[in-house]
């Protein structure tokens, strides 16, 4: 779903909605937010992407083939090729950081609120991390704050100190690793 400026910027994004890896929240969390973001000169398109079950790279796939098809029609739809980046909630902030942190197809930056970042039992979204691995599963190679390089996209998070499904600690440690790495970041 593309929702293009009327009055671009030269930008746009892919949009992925949270949903725990198990639905999305693509109204509020995806069409919504690319309405709002296409009348602010932002071209956006919305990521109804698959499931895992059982395929932990699945999403992901879907994100890096989204990039592609927004690059390839960057001129038809009025903005840069190399400024589109991807914007993603909770469950698909995980999945926006994924790809900009282990993905060969990176985004020019990502913004994430509230993302899923870590693995890590104590901080993780239990949900998140059961249907995205499986139950019981470890695989650091998920936890994006261990998979920052030289490549990592200029991020933007927001978050708030008072959610109670995605710790914050989510995004403050991928922010502290983020600037630790020399990579552009802020964090509202």
């Amino acid at each position: 779903f593309v929702y293009k400026a009327e009055e671009p910027s030269g930008r746009a994004v892919v949009v992925c909605p949270g949903g725990g890896y198990h639905n999305l929240a693509i109204g509020y969390e995806g069409h919504d937010m690319a309405r709002w973001l296409a009348d602010h000169g932002t071209t956006a398109a919305v990521l109804k992407y698959r499931m895992p079950n059982g395929h932990c790279e699945v999403p992901r796939n879907d994100a890096e083939q989204a990039l592609r098809i927004m690059r390839e029609h960057a001129a038809e739809w009025g903005y840069d090729a190399s400024r589109v980046g991807i914007v993603g909630s909770s469950a698909g902030g995980h999945l926006a950081a994924s790809t900009g942190t282990i993905s060969d197809e990176k985004p020019a930056f990502m913004i994430l609120f509230y993302p899923v970042i870590t693995m890590d039992n104590n901080l993780t979204h239990k949900g998140s991390k059961e249907n995205l691995l499986g139950k019981g599963i470890e695989n650091d190679n998920f936890s994006n704050e261990k998979q920052i390089s030289p490549t990592t996209p200029p991020t933007l998070l927001l978050l708030s100190d008072d959610d109670k499904s995605v710790h914050p600690a989510n995004s403050t440690l991928f922010y502290n690793e983020l600037k630790q790495k020399g990579i552009n970041a802020s964090m509202y």
